[in-house]
Formats: C-alpha cells, sequence, structure tokens
C-alpha cells in the first residue's frame, strides 16, 4: 500500500497517554497510509491544521476530546467546520456535557461520538465510515 504524504488524520487530546494510544492504533489500522498528527489543545490543532494546509496536506479527520483547558471540544470543532469545512469529525470523550455533544453534532460537520474508554474496532469503523464520504 502506497503511503498518501498529503492525507493526514489528526487527534486532540491534553492527555499525552491518549493520544499515544491514538496514534498507535491508527497507524497500526491504516498501516502509513495517513499521516497521523497529534495536538494537546484545541488551538495547538489549529495551528497544525494551518501548516498542514499551508504544506498542501490535506487533513480529512480530526478526533477531538471534548474535556480540555482554554478550548473546549465542541468549540474547536465548531471553529475547524468554519474555517475547514471538508474536515471529517468524531468526539472522543470520557466526559462530555450532552450539551455540548447536541451543538457540535448541530454546528460543525460532527459525524460520531465515542466514549472513552473505546473499542478500537469501533474506532477503525468509525473513521473509515468518515473517510469514505
Amino acid at each position: 500500500m502506497s503511503i498518501k504524504k498529503n492525507k493526514a488524520i489528526l487527534c486532540v487530546d491534553d492527555d499525552p497517554m491518549i493520544l499515544m494510544s491514538l496514534k498507535l492504533q491508527l497507524t497500526q489500522s491504516f498501516d502509513g497510509q495517513f499521516i497521523i498528527e497529534t495536538a494537546e489543545s484545541g488551538e495547538e490543532a489549529l495551528e497544525l491544521i494551518e501548516f498542514l494546509t499551508d504544506r498542501e496536506i490535506d487533513t480529512l479527520l480530526i478526533i477531538s476530546d471534548w474535556l480540555m483547558p482554554k478550548m473546549k471540544g465542541d468549540e474547536l470543532l465548531v471553529t475547524i467546520k468554519d474555517r475547514f469545512p471538508k474536515v471529517g469529525q468524531i468526539m472522543l470523550s470520557g466526559q462530555a456535557e450532552s450539551d455540548a455533544v447536541q451543538n457540535a453534532f448541530k454546528n460543525s460537520n460532527l459525524k460520531y461520538f465515542i466514549s472513552k474508554p473505546w473499542n478500537k474496532q469501533d474506532l477503525i469503523d468509525k473513521v473509515n465510515e468518515v473517510l469514505q464520504n
């Protein structure tokens, strides 16, 4: 399988262990088909998407936590929809408020909400679905 150097998946969580786990699972499951990037905050995620876009790398999907300092996940996803409308979105969180999840479904490109701890196969199946659309 050839590596698509111009396609990226971005994982956002303030917990480095979660990011490491997500990156490992996505790398194993997609066998290097995509660049897997990580960010520890909403602000860092936005900077990273800008950086990738400037280098003509398409961010196809963002997998974001909800409960993060400064910028919550629903805020981040709404901002990304406004600035990068083609980026698919999945929220992965252990403690999201239902109002925030509804806000994200209504005002962003959120396709799925997955609770932590997640099932790897369920996550990969949903990532595949978002990437196909």
